[in-house]
């Protein structure tokens, strides 16, 4: 590697850091469920030593991220960014490996564009500072593809064998995953019927095997899980699936067009993974894509752009199949490093395509003036696709720290009253008797609803009373020294409250309720 592309790889990488850690304990505000859920079960690893490969509570996850994320709450303490550092560990290290993996087909100018795209832009980024498992897909993708292909073009058998194992551990992500074999198996069925100029049948064969092997041997302590526990396999991939739909064509076809539309039309419509309809692509990268996209189909023979396809294609089939929630900027992470990829190749086709007519306007003439104003004009270009990144850098730094984190929108989305509950709890002293109200349905985690997992989480072996609204008239009647906050302010559960205890102070908190018993 040329000391040129180093140095601006190094750059890149300290971008990509800064955008992924920058203000990690402010933005996202608050402390989602589903986030606290996975620290709740770190906490309990912590205490019990018992890592799982699957943690069957709130529809299921893998256990890999959990059992990381029990690590950075062991060195880092409680803290909501503890659970979220992990996701931009996994983030800045995909943006590496992109770059790698580009390396071996388009060049070092193609890998440090795409490179510098994924990591620069909202879409990454943000999935990049939520405490997702999600968040390993895209990193697993990169790293077993290039350490496939790197190991196949140079002949390493270490290499395959590491990127199968690597491979392997893609199965202790994410749901999306389980499409993956379908885009290794057609990119091996291609490589062994079109005759390719590096890589003999023999040699795919081998290769085939090696990964293979090395895949299965990660995969095993999740697939024994799964034949003991089937339920736990289908779970969340039945309640999303296009199948439960009452026309699953009709339900197939609006999945698909939301999704390819969901680049440069209209995004992802949550708040807390998208500036709520916003395409996923900033619009001028979202042209790259499109220009790329339209070149990589026209070149289709090439085995690097027909793999390209196969997985932007193969690696939205979550999205296609599952149709709640389309247009879904979390089951399309699989696809991320493809599209990134194609942005670049657009963008890349653009700027040589300007270079290319200069260069032909100049060797037509034979008039000196006129060459010397095509090479200003050459190296006014350079200077402008300079601009152009910085403005892009920009532009989507804006988008994510100053408007999107600022929106009350996105403040709510996150249930950010639950953190500012835990908070105020965690301040008092340890004589007042605390109750929780968790007046709101949903995944039951240690005996509580979803909801209450941020304040067990950040309130982690405080003495807190969990209770759902029929336990209220269960409560002491001359209870004394003691706090009741529901989880989410109904005039009903507040009436009922202050009839079974009439003496009882009400304080208004800006996000919540306390009632407090002297």
């Amino acid at each position: 590697m040329r000391k040129t592309t180093l140095l601006i790889l190094t750059f890149i990488l300290a971008v990509s850091a800064f955008f992924r850690f920058y203000k990690i304990a402010e933005s996202p505000p608050g402390l989602y469920p589903d986030e606290a859920a996975n620290g709740v079960n770190a906490l309990d690893v912590l205490a019990e030593k018992n890592w799982k490969v699957f943690y069957p509570e709130n529809n299921g996850r893998e256990g890999l991220f959990i059992n990381l994320q029990s690590l950075s709450v062991k060195y880092f303490g409680v803290q909501t960014w503890s659970l979220r550092i992990v996701s931009g560990i996994f983030g800045t290290l995909t943006v590496l490996g992109l770059f790698f993996l580009i390396q071996l087909f388009w060049g070092n100018s193609m890998a440090l564009l795409a490179s510098y795209l994924m990591a620069v832009s909202f879409w990454p980024v943000n999935f990049s500072r939520i405490g997702f498992r999600a968040a390993m897909l895209p990193f697993i993708l990169v790293w077993a593809f290039y350490f496939l292909w790197s190991g196949m073009i140079n002949r390493s058998r270490l290499r395959i064998w590491l990127a199968g194992l690597i491979y392997g551990l893609g199965f202790h992500t994410y749901i999306s995953w389980r499409v993956s074999p379908l885009l290794l198996i057609l990119t091996f069925l291609i490589l062994l019927i079109v005759r390719h100029p590096v890589l003999d049948k023999k040699l795919v064969l081998k290769s085939l095997v090696i990964f293979g092997i090395g895949a299965v041997i990660t995969m095993t302590p999740l697939l024994a899980y799964y034949i003991q526990n089937p339920a736990d396999f289908l779970g969340r991939a039945v309640q999303v699936s296009i199948f439960n739909s009452p026309a699953p064509g009709t339900a197939l076809a609006e999945s698909a067009i939301k999704t390819l539309g969901m680049f440069n039309f209209y995004g992802d419509g949550n708040w807390r993974h998208n500036l709520a309809g916003r395409p996923e692509l900033f619009w001028p990268i979202g042209i790259g894509f499109l220009i790329g996209l339209f070149y990589t189909l026209r070149h289709i023979k090439s085995p690097s752009n027909f793999f390209l396809i196969l997985w932007f294609l193969v690696m939205l089939l979550p999205n296609f199949l599952a149709p709640e929630g389309a247009p879904h900027a979390l089951r399309a992470l699989g696809a991320m490093p493809a599209v990134f990829i194609l942005s670049a190749v657009g963008l890349s086709r653009f700027y040589n395509w300007l270079q290319n007519k200069l260069n032909r306007s100049a060797g037509d003439s034979n008039n000196k003036l006129l060459s010397g104003k095509v090479k200003r004009i050459k190296r006014e270009l350079a200077i402008f696709s300079f601009l152009f990144l910085a403005w892009v850098g920009l532009w989507e730094y804006k988008t994510y720290f100053v408007v999107w984190s600022n929106k009350l929108e996105v403040v709510d989305n996150f249930d950010t009253r639950l953190t500012h509950i835990a908070d105020y709890l965690n301040q008092l002293d340890s004589k007042t008797i605390k109750y929780v109200v968790v007046n709101e349905s949903g995944s039951i985690i240690k005996d509580a609803p979803i909801q209450a997992q941020p304040i067990m989480f950040l309130s982690y072996n405080k003495p807190i009373n969990y209770i759902t609204p029929d336990k209220l008239n269960s409560l002491p009647a001359d209870l004394k020294n003691a706090v009741i906050i529901p989880t989410k302010t109904e005039k009903n559960i507040t009436n009922r409250i202050k009839q079974k205890y009439p003496q009882i102070r009400e304080v208004n908190l800006i996000t919540f309720r306390a009632f407090i018993i002297k």
